[in-house]
Protein backbone atom coordinates (compact mmCIF):
# COMPACT_ATOMS: atom_id res chain seq x y z
CA UNK A 1 0.00 0.00 0.00
CA UNK A 2 2.79 2.42 0.87
CA UNK A 3 4.45 1.95 -2.52
CA UNK A 4 1.21 2.63 -4.36
CA UNK A 5 -0.26 5.36 -2.17
CA UNK A 6 2.91 7.17 -1.07
CA UNK A 7 3.49 8.81 -4.47
CA UNK A 8 -0.10 10.08 -4.24
CA UNK A 9 0.76 11.85 -0.99
CA UNK A 10 -0.96 9.33 1.27
CA UNK A 11 1.09 8.27 4.29
CA UNK A 12 0.72 4.55 5.03
CA UNK A 13 2.24 3.35 8.28
CA UNK A 14 2.25 0.19 10.38
CA UNK A 15 1.97 0.64 14.14
CA UNK A 16 3.09 -2.38 16.16
CA UNK A 17 1.85 -2.44 19.75
CA UNK A 18 3.92 -4.99 21.67
CA UNK A 19 2.41 -4.42 25.09
CA UNK A 20 -0.55 -5.06 27.32
CA UNK A 21 -2.94 -2.15 26.85
CA UNK A 22 -4.18 -0.56 30.06
CA UNK A 23 -7.88 -1.46 29.97
CA UNK A 24 -10.00 -2.78 32.86
CA UNK A 25 -9.98 -6.44 31.78
CA UNK A 26 -6.18 -6.40 31.38
CA UNK A 27 -5.77 -4.94 34.86
CA UNK A 28 -7.94 -7.76 36.19
CA UNK A 29 -5.85 -10.36 34.37
CA UNK A 30 -2.53 -8.92 35.64
CA UNK A 31 -3.37 -7.46 39.06
CA UNK A 32 0.18 -7.91 40.38
CA UNK A 33 1.80 -5.85 37.61
CA UNK A 34 2.97 -2.27 38.21
CA UNK A 35 1.60 0.67 36.22
CA UNK A 36 4.60 0.80 33.89
CA UNK A 37 3.88 -2.78 32.75
CA UNK A 38 0.90 -1.44 30.78
CA UNK A 39 0.73 0.96 27.85
CA UNK A 40 -1.92 3.67 28.18
CA UNK A 41 -4.46 4.11 25.38
CA UNK A 42 -3.91 7.87 25.41
CA UNK A 43 -0.20 7.38 24.81
CA UNK A 44 -0.98 5.10 21.86
CA UNK A 45 -3.26 7.80 20.46
CA UNK A 46 -0.54 10.44 20.91
CA UNK A 47 1.92 8.34 18.91
CA UNK A 48 -0.65 7.70 16.19
CA UNK A 49 -1.23 11.47 15.98
CA UNK A 50 2.52 12.01 15.69
CA UNK A 51 2.89 9.47 12.88
CA UNK A 52 -0.13 10.84 11.01
CA UNK A 53 1.29 14.37 11.11
CA UNK A 54 4.93 13.69 10.23
CA UNK A 55 6.51 15.98 7.66
CA UNK A 56 6.74 14.35 4.25
CA UNK A 57 10.52 14.53 4.32
CA UNK A 58 10.60 12.09 7.24
CA UNK A 59 7.70 9.66 6.97
CA UNK A 60 8.11 6.47 8.95
CA UNK A 61 6.58 3.21 7.82
CA UNK A 62 7.01 1.12 10.97
CA UNK A 63 6.57 2.35 14.53
CA UNK A 64 6.86 -0.02 17.49
CA UNK A 65 5.34 0.79 20.86
CA UNK A 66 6.62 -1.06 23.91
CA UNK A 67 6.26 -0.38 27.63
CA UNK A 68 9.09 1.28 29.52
CA UNK A 69 9.36 -1.59 32.00
CA UNK A 70 9.91 -4.30 29.37
CA UNK A 71 12.81 -6.65 30.16
CA UNK A 72 15.12 -7.50 27.25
Amino acid sequence: MARELGPQGIHVAYLLIDAVIDVPWARKRYPEQPDDFFIRPGDIADELWHVAHQPRSAWSFLTELRPFNERW
